[in-house]
């Protein structure tokens, strides 16, 4: 547990550093490219900037727990599959929400982290509270979608479009 924390710790640290103007605009800003990411935009990102933010703290854990060859390997596959997941722009079923880090993306000011608890914290969410991006923002167990669960209400339904179209 310490080495995930260390992980965690070490993204969400490097990540809201990297969101300090000087930063941002020297290193960060390519990887914001993407206002609506997909996968591959995970790795949409400079040498520097995979260094600091992805390959040092992916490391620390292994480091700090002195972890065998093989376990670095699987948390490396681990934690690439989480990045992608999580720039996937999808909420699939049983698998974590990429919907913080999706609203991340959309306004650069908030969720620097992954888990989220380092963002309560530091109140780094408190633009994303609220939203119904957070209301959506948990492990769903169902096949429907999750913006037919919890459509957005500033967007007409699609019951809403075939009526209208029906009168028209």
């Amino acid at each position: 547990s310490s080495g995930i924390n260390a992980e965690y710790g070490g993204l969400y640290y490097s990540h809201r550093l990297l969101h300090t103007p000087y930063l941002y605009a020297k290193f960060h800003k390519k990887h914001h490219e993407w206002t609506a990411p997909i996968g591959i935009t995970s790795i949409n990102a400079g040498v520097v900037e995979i260094v600091i933010s992805n390959l040092i703290p992916m490391s620390l854990g292994p480091f700090i727990m002195r972890s065998h060859l093989m376990v670095v390997w699987i948390w490396a596959g681990y934690v690439l599959l989480y990045t992608t997941i999580d720039h996937g722009g999808y909420h699939l079923p049983f698998l974590f929400s990429p919907e913080a880090h999706d609203y991340h993306h959309k306004t650069f000011n908030c969720n620097f982290g992954t888990l989220g608890i380092l963002d309560m914290l530091h109140k780094t969410d408190q633009p994303f509270a609220g939203t119904i991006d957070a209301q959506r923002h948990y492990v769903s167990c169902s096949l429907k979608p999750i913006k037919e669960i919890h459509p957005d209400p500033r967007k007409p339904s699609n019951s809403a479009v075939k009526r209208k179209k029906d009168i028209i």
